[in-house]
């Protein structure tokens, strides 16, 4: 049997909610990085006035079971206001790729990594302390790594015309962990928040670093209708 199709038929067994009322969807909000020691995480449209145009937001009316989730960096480079374009075509990364993170404090990017994640809901502690290295992956093959070394003794390089790597992404869901499924609501208390138990220098001028927390799982369409 399909995968997808067990693991609905188990959540509305669970859960109650009819088969044909669970759609695969995802929710994705963002938060920009200054200096932090706990960063936070909106997740409900009603408490964000202008979304980015990479979120999506928990509407008022609807309901979502949690099956996998993720936090990851991403960074957009040279320019204070990014566009539209500039953030949707930003990368999520799942490591501090020292390539793609550049800059004054962009050591400190991989800091989230060493913190722990807080998810509650209506004030009862979904996750309590889940540990950030969950989400953290390191590809095999790399940004800027050479595929081919330039012969047989000496500094690998380049032998030929785009013969370096990119980051692999080597799954569907690589960088989420799964989650016991979990119903959510527009119009529950969600509190969410990476705790560093440090204060950490992220930003600086030439940089926007976001962190990128995203839910997959099955959306409730207009469940409170």
């Amino acid at each position: 049997m399909n995968n997808i199709v067990a693991e609905k038929q188990w959540i509305s067994q669970k859960l109650s909610i009819p088969y044909e009322n669970l759609s695969q969807s995802y929710l994705r909000a963002e938060t920009l990085l200054g200096t932090n020691s706990v960063i936070k995480f909106n997740l409900q449209k009603s408490q964000v006035s202008n979304p980015l145009v990479t979120e999506n937001l928990l509407n008022l009316n609807d309901q979502f079971v949690i099956t996998d989730l993720t936090i990851g960096l991403k960074q957009i480079s040279n320019t204070a206001t990014p566009t539209a374009t500039q953030q949707l075509t930003a990368q999520v990364q799942t490591y501090a790729d020292p390539q793609v993170f550049t800059g004054t404090n962009a050591a400190n990017a991989g800091a989230i990594y060493g913190g722990y994640l807080n998810f509650t809901i209506n004030r009862r502690e979904f996750l309590p302390s889940f540990s950030m290295r969950s989400f953290l992956r390191v590809p095999t093959s790399q940004t800027g790594a050479f595929l081919k070394t330039a012969g047989t003794s000496g500094t690998p390089a380049a032998t030929f015309s785009g013969n370096t790597g990119l980051n692999g992404f080597e799954a569907p869901l690589y960088g989420f962990s799964k989650m016991e499924p979990t119903l959510i609501d527009g119009r529950m208390t969600l509190d969410i928040s990476v705790n560093l138990n440090a204060s950490i220098a992220f930003a600086d001028a030439n940089n926007n670093l976001y962190t990128v927390f995203e839910l997959r799982g099955y959306l409730v369409v207009n469940s409170k209708n």
